[in-house]
């Protein structure tokens, strides 16, 4: 009977494991394309804030809303914590993305904060993902 319970026990152990792993490449997966979005988004912003070229509509974008949607769900299902932290820099980058998108004559200091919103997020995002690089 305890030999019986014991391997219940580490099915039981080990399906959680699995499950766990499988969001955490999900999550991963997710991570990566939201990853390479910012590095677009962040050329655009360099060539506004050096060129006065306008921004564009970037948050009502379908690769923008597509991209943060996945990664905020994506990092909820990895625990609260991390997806209120993900949450927290993806609404601040996109309130700083509306404020400066859209603009004929970009304001140079708009771009700056979405570029400071962006660094911050990609820092973030770049560190999570080096947490797990062993993982892999």
């Amino acid at each position: 009977m305890a030999a019986a319970l014991t391997a219940w026990g580490v099915v039981v152990a080990s399906r959680r494991h699995d499950q766990r792993t499988l969001l955490e490449v999900e999550a991963r997966g997710a991570a990566i394309e939201l990853f390479v979005m910012l590095g677009t988004l962040d050329i655009k912003l360099t060539q506004a804030l050096d060129s006065g070229v306008p921004l564009g509509n970037v948050t009502n974008d379908r690769e923008w809303i597509v991209n943060a949607l996945k990664v905020e769900v994506a990092m909820f299902t990895l625990g609260r914590d991390v997806g209120r932290q993900f949450s927290r820099e993806i609404g601040e980058l996109r309130r700083a993305l509306e404020l400066a998108e859209g603009q004929q004559l970009p304001h140079e200091d708009l771009l700056h904060a979405a570029s400071a919103a962006l660094q911050n997020l990609t820092d973030h995002l770049a560190n999570w993902m080096m947490k797990g690089r062993h993982l892999a």
